[in-house]
């Protein structure tokens, strides 16, 4: 694959990586947050809505970034994707497991099989286009969550 094929390859992934940055955008600015403290007076921050919060927030803003990256051809868009892809995937695994196990019953904001649901869908195309930067996994081979998540798959 020559120059200009990679920088079209990286170009073309941006969109996914702005899908990402909107679904958390929509979720981590544009949500109520006034759960993230309980009822009891004086009340308290509940720490499980405010991981969630900033991890949204910051999540959309990585990713948007990623975004603005790989449409201006830099590879680095694509491995600060595959990164947040991680980074958000393991914090919304731990925010489901803390809100189906928490004795209070505190709500996070997000249903938690909404969280294990991005956790995967960000997790596995991030994995993946891990593995095909590091070359372990043939750019042919594309599945459609990795497409589809913003990961950066083969042709």
């Amino acid at each position: 694959m020559n120059q200009r094929e990679s920088t079209a390859k990286i170009r073309s992934q941006a969109m996914f990586m702005f899908i990402s940055a909107a679904l958390l955008a929509y979720f981590g600015f544009l949500g109520s947050w006034a759960h993230q403290y309980n009822t009891t007076n004086p009340p308290a921050l509940v720490m499980m809505v405010v991981v969630l919060k900033w991890t949204l927030r910051i999540g959309a803003i990585v990713f948007a970034g990623a975004g603005v990256l790989a449409a201006g051809g830099s590879t680095f868009g694509p491995i600060l994707n595959c990164v947040a892809g991680l980074a958000t995937a393991a914090v919304f695994i731990v925010v489901a497991i803390w809100e189906w196990t928490n004795p209070q019953g505190y709500f996070s904001g997000v249903q938690p099989i909404l969280l294990v649901l991005f956790a995967a869908w960000n997790g596995y195309g991030s994995w993946m286009g891990i593995q095909e930067m590091r070359g372990l996994r043939p750019q042919g081979e594309v599945s459609s969550a990795t497409s589809s998540s913003g990961g950066f798959p083969g042709k």
